[in-house]
C-alpha cells in the first residue's frame, strides 16, 4: 500500500512539472511521459510522428525533417552517447519556432540507473527532458540588440558595423565581386549644437540618419560609429555605383530642412568614397582612405563627394 502512495505521489509530481519528460529505455522506446511531455509532443510534430508510449525516440530524431533537422541529429546523438554510457549527460540549447511565435528549448538527458541487492547500479536507460527557455533567449537577444544598436538613431553601431564589414571582406576575397565604403560626416555639425542645443543637435542626427536609411538599399549596413560620422558598406557596388548613390544622398540631405523647437535647420553632408579591394588586409585599411576622402571633401568646401585616390 505504501508503495502504490509513493508511486502515485510520484506521478503527480511529475506532472506538474513545467518541463517535458519522458523515460527511455537502452533501446531509445519511450516508457513513461509526464502530461507536459504529451502537450510538448503533440505541439512540436509539425505534422509528423508524435513522441509518445511505445514509441522510439531515437528514430523520431533520425526522421526529423525540415528546419529542426539539424538539431535533431545533435540530439540522437547525444542520447546515443548517454544510453550506451559514453558520456553522463548531455544538454543541448535549440530553436522550435512556430508559424505565430519563436520559441526556443533546452534539452537534457540523463541516464537513468537502477540499484542491486548488492548497491551496483546499472544503467537501464535515460531521463529526458524539454525545458522551455523562451523567455530568457528573448532577453539575450534584446540585450545583444541594445549591445550592436546606437540608442539615438536605432543604426548599428561601430561594433557591429566592424564585426559584419569583416565577415562581408572575407566574401569579398573567397568570391570576388565588388564592395565599396561610404564614410558620411555632416558638415559643421558642432556649430549647430552650440547655436540650437544639444536636444535639436539630436533631432538633426535623427533626421539624417532617416534620409540615409530612404537612400540605402535593405542589403547595404549603415552604422553610425562617432558623434556625427556615419559609414555605410555597400556589397556588390562598385566605385562609380558609390559615387552615384553618394552623391544622390548628398543632395537628399542637402534638399532637407530639420524643424526642431530651437527653429528649422539646415544641413548638408560630406562624404569620402573608397572601393574595398580583396588585397585590403582588413576593413581599416579602406576606412582609412574613405577616411582621406571624407576630409578632403570637407578641405574641398564641404557639402560635396570624393572618392579615395
Amino acid at each position: 500500500m505504501a508503495a502504490l502512495i509513493a508511486e502515485d505521489l510520484a506521478v503527480s509530481v511529475v506532472d506538474a512539472l513545467t518541463s517535458s519528460i519522458c523515460v527511455v529505455n537502452l533501446g531509445g522506446q519511450i516508457l513513461a511521459v509526464n502530461r507536459a511531455w504529451m502537450e510538448f509532443s503533440r505541439s512540436n510534430a509539425g505534422g509528423g510522428e508524435e513522441a509518445y508510449l511505445g514509441t522510439n525516440y531515437l528514430k523520431v530524431c533520425q526522421s526529423s525533417s525540415g528546419p529542426a533537422s539539424k538539431e535533431a541529429t545533435k540530439f540522437y546523438d547525444g542520447l546515443e552517447a548517454v544510453l550506451k554510457g559514453q558520456t553522463s549527460v548531455f544538454q543541448l540549447e535549440y530553436p522550435c519556432h512556430s508559424p505565430s511565435e519563436l520559441r526556443w528549448y533546452l534539452a537534457r538527458v540523463t541516464p537513468l540507473s537502477q540499484r542491486s541487492g548488492a548497491g551496483r547500479a546499472t544503467r537501464t536507460g535515460a531521463v529526458v527532458s524539454h525545458m522551455n527557455i523562451t523567455d530568457r533567449k528573448l532577453l539575450e537577444l534584446k540585450y545583444a540588440k541594445l549591445a550592436s544598436t546606437d540608442p539615438l538613431t536605432g543604426l548599428p553601431n561601430r561594433r557591429f558595423f566592424e564585426d559584419n564589414a569583416k565577415l562581408e571582406l572575407g566574401r569579398l576575397r573567397q568570391f570576388g565581386g565588388a564592395m565599396s565604403l561610404l564614410m558620411l560626416d555632416l558638415d559643421k555639425f558642432k556649430l549647430i549644437n552650440d547655436r540650437y542645443g544639444h536636444p535639436a543637435g539630436d533631432a538633426v542626427l535623427k533626421k539624417f540618419a532617416t534620409r540615409c536609411r530612404s537612400v540605402f538599399r535593405e542589403t547595404d549596413l549603415f552604422a553610425r560609429i562617432g558623434g556625427e560620422e556615419f559609414v555605410a558598406l555597400l556589397v556588390g557596388t562598385d566605385e562609380t555605383g558609390a559615387i552615384a548613390l553618394a552623391e544622390r544622398l548628398r543632395l537628399e540631405v542637402a534638399d532637407s530642412r530639420v524643424r526642431t523647437a530651437a527653429g528649422t535647420i539646415r544641413v548638408t553632408s560630406s562624404i569620402g568614397v573608397a572601393s574595398i579591394k580583396g588585397s585590403d588586409r582588413s576593413i581599416a585599411s579602406a576606412l582609412q582612405r574613405a577616411d582621406e576622402a571624407l576630409y578632403a571633401a570637407k578641405a574641398a568646401g564641404r557639402n560635396r563627394v570624393i572618392a579615395a585616390a
